[in-house]
């Protein structure tokens, strides 16, 4: 869909996006409520909302659906409730596998303030969901999607039933659009926790939501603040991903590619950053590379342009986890990719992120960018990667 304003088309960008990776069943939905928060990346005059049962094993069936503007907790700002219809229909069924995206609806996006998806849950056995969301999101016993109040909500489990590690997941959506007559595109960060913004939020043990603290994050913001046409970044990633197939958390990228990141609306640069669980995986540095050579070709042939990521390294104090054989193959996915893969630039996150003792002869992360785990950036690790990033990358013209 394409509308005129004066001079200029409008189009539609992918403004905010969510990856699923698992179906999980979550009591005591059907007949209430779930409002759901977003934050897109690019202002618009118009949006679309596509929302995903790809891991639901049962049909979820919605009587009713509303996005407004999202205020304190679970409150939508009063008059900014506007409800969403499906080919003209007020209510949706999404069977098992598919994807849906509402009509067309007039409303003022603006890039970074948050939006509350609202739906009436007729029925639902078990929620497609994206788990790493670092979002609050919100559950009430009855219908309450058209109230802009947050009486009678109460959070979504924010964790697995077999996991202490809150999570903030988000349920069944899977992409914002605006539409658009001045942006200039959209930047689509694919992998796996590093770009999910594990740890992100973790302070002293506890994962806080709502602070958006990825290197994406920092990075949207770094390129909202630029001159020229604005540009949204999108988000993914699912941590515990891999590229190959035959393990990992979620579909491995080789088998989303298209669905997670080709499909997405406006796009013009993708960023890889990935292939350390594929490292943990036991996968060899020459299956890696031929594994990131086909989604660099895939990106191409799709008229996209594709910048590449190093891996940071991964030793840690009690030894555990890393082997002298993986730290060699990561070792050699990175001279690759610095040297051979025919990316459209380079972010090099080792040179930023390595620096912190030596274990058994492998490298670790600088102690000042490491999390609690010993794997993942903390927040000033996020942070410093989100300002390493040459913003020329994304720069239009041939490269």
């Amino acid at each position: 869909m394409t509308l005129t304003l004066g001079a200029q088309e409008s189009r539609w960008f992918s403004a905010w996006a969510s990856a699923h990776n698992v179906g999980r069943e979550v009591p005591g939905l059907s007949g209430g409520s779930v409002r759901l928060i977003v934050r897109p990346t690019l202002s618009g005059q118009s949006l679309r909302i596509k929302f995903s049962n790809i891991r639901g094993s049962a049909p979820a069936v919605f009587s009713a659906a509303y996005v407004g503007v999202s205020g304190a907790g679970a409150t939508v700002v009063t008059g900014t409730n506007r409800r969403l219809t499906f080919n003209g229909a007020a209510t949706l069924t999404l069977a098992p596998d598919d994807m849906v995206w509402s009509d067309p609806v007039r409303f003022d996006v603006k890039a970074f303030q948050r939006l509350a998806v609202s739906l009436d849950v007729a029925s639902a056995s078990d929620v497609s969901m994206h788990t790493l969301g670092l979002a609050a999101n919100y559950r009430a016993d009855r219908p309450r999607a058209a109230e802009p109040s947050a009486d009678g909500f109460v959070a979504v489990p924010t964790n697995a039933p077999d996991s202490t590690v809150h999570e903030y997941p988000m349920y069944w959506l899977a992409a914002v659009d605006v539409l658009s007559a001045s942006a200039g595109g959209t930047i689509v960060a694919v992998g796996d926790s590093w770009i999910d913004g594990r740890c992100s939020t973790t302070e002293n043990g506890v994962v806080r939501p709502d602070v958006y603290q990825r290197w994406i994050d920092v990075l949207a913001s770094r390129l909202a603040g630029q001159r020229g046409q604005p540009r949204a970044v999108v988000n993914a990633g699912i941590g515990g991903n891999r590229i190959i197939p035959g393990g990992g958390n979620g579909s491995p990228t080789l088998q989303r590619l298209e669905r997670d990141v080709l499909e997405r609306a406006g796009a013009t640069h993708v960023i890889f950053l990935q292939g350390m669980n594929d490292i943990g995986g036991g996968n060899s540095a020459a299956q890696i590379t031929a594994a990131m050579q086909q989604v660099i070709e895939r990106v191409h042939a799709r008229g996209l342009k594709i910048i590449g990521g190093t891996l940071f390294p991964l030793a840690r104090p009690d030894r555990a986890g890393w082997t002298r054989r993986m730290e060699e193959q990561r070792l050699a996915v990175n001279e690759w990719i610095r040297g051979q893969a025919p990316y459209n630039g380079v972010i090099d996150f080792d040179r930023l992120m390595s620096g912190g003792p030596v274990y058994d002869g492998n490298q670790s992360l600088k102690p000042e960018f490491t999390c609690d785990d010993n794997v993942h950036p903390n927040a000033a690790g996020y942070r410093a990667m989100g300002e390493f990033v040459d913003l020329a990358l994304f720069s239009p013209g041939p490269k």
